[in-house]
């Protein structure tokens, strides 16, 4: 039996629409695919083994044996899954704003319904993928991404076990370039931390998702649609601080990590917008019009020792959909 071999890009979540609204749906929002950093995943049968065979890194090995487990209990009785091999070859950093785990989880899930034979012989729904390795709980710009690349916005949930529908997808100039920006310790909110987090901000005022909803339809996405990248470029930063000026009193400012704050402001003096934070962060990105541009300003942080407690990275557009290989 061949080996498969799914290539994942990342997400760069923009942020939410609306969180806990008196009337009508709540989260939503908006979201872009990127290149790098992502995951290359192998996966074979083990049919001899007492055992499923996980090479990882120790920080996701147990992630992927959860991803696993989980698949097995909610997978079709048709199907059985066999005893498998699954070999992670390039990883992306987790709680980081990158929507990492959704994007390993939708790896993981896609792998085995291939292996089970599932996949082979239909045509597999991609919310039920989603719903066997637990992902698209909240947001599911990551959950459509992984299927279509491109920008995505979402519509918000109803209830709480809905996954959001997807509302709009657009795909994203391929000559721009997104820096990615992180300091090299510290992690976004996750998990429970996420969940307390939530509470203790309450409601999304409705003057904030009426302010982000406009700056989406009618600053961000037409800009996008026309390839005008200076007002795409005001509409996102407004759209990111809009945002998190909403989540300051949890994260501490409008954006999380104090080393990111310095360098959003830096980049303001070079008369560079269109910075944001992805998701909890920490995070941040900022839209260039070029590769050339995004590898000079890349090369001058990275060459700045004032900016040597960071990481910083270059990422293309990602207008398609995760990738399949075979492997004898």
């Amino acid at each position: 039996m061949p080996a498969y071999v799914i290539q994942t890009g990342a997400r760069l979540h923009f942020g939410l629409l609306a969180v806990d609204p008196p009337v009508g749906r709540s989260f939503g929002g908006a979201g872009v695919m990127i290149d790098n950093p992502g995951f290359d995943v192998r996966f074979e049968a083990a049919p001899e083994a007492f055992a499923d065979e996980i090479v990882a890194p120790a920080d996701w090995s147990g992630r992927i044996q959860e991803f696993v487990h989980r698949y097995r209990a909610h997978s079709p009785a048709g199907f059985p899954l066999n005893k498998v091999r699954i070999e992670l070859r390039r990883s992306a950093p987790s709680h980081t704003g990158l929507g990492s785990g959704t994007q390993l989880g939708l790896a993981v899930a896609a792998g085995l319904a291939l292996l089970s034979g599932e996949a082979r012989q239909v045509t597999v729904d991609p919310l039920a993928l989603a719903a066997r390795v637990g992902r698209g709980s909240r947001s599911a710009i990551g959950l459509n991404g992984f299927f279509q690349g491109g920008l995505l916005v979402e519509g918000g949930k109803r209830t709480l076990d809905q996954i959001s529908p997807l509302i709009c997808r657009q795909p994203f100039p391929a000559e721009w370039r997104f820096l990615l920006s992180r300091p090299k310790s510290g992690a976004g909110l996750s998990g429970e931390s996420e969940c307390q987090g939530f509470t203790r901000l309450g409601p999304m005022p409705t003057a904030t998702t009426e302010r982000l909803c406009r700056v989406l339809l009618m600053e961000l996405l037409p800009a996008l649609r026309e390839q005008d990248f200076i007002a795409f470029s005001a509409a996102l930063e407004d759209f990111g601080q809009t945002e998190g000026s909403y989540f300051a009193p949890v994260q501490g400012d409008v954006i999380a990590a104090p080393r990111m704050r310095e360098l959003a402001a830096w980049l303001r003096t070079r008369h560079l917008h269109g910075t944001a934070q992805s998701s909890w962060g920490p995070m941040i990105f900022t839209v260039l019009p070029n590769p050339k541009s995004a590898e000079q300003l890349c090369h001058e942080l990275q060459a700045d020792g004032a900016w040597a407690d960071c990481e910083f990275q270059i990422a293309a557009p990602l207008n398609q959909p995760a990738q399949l290989r075979f492997e004898p």
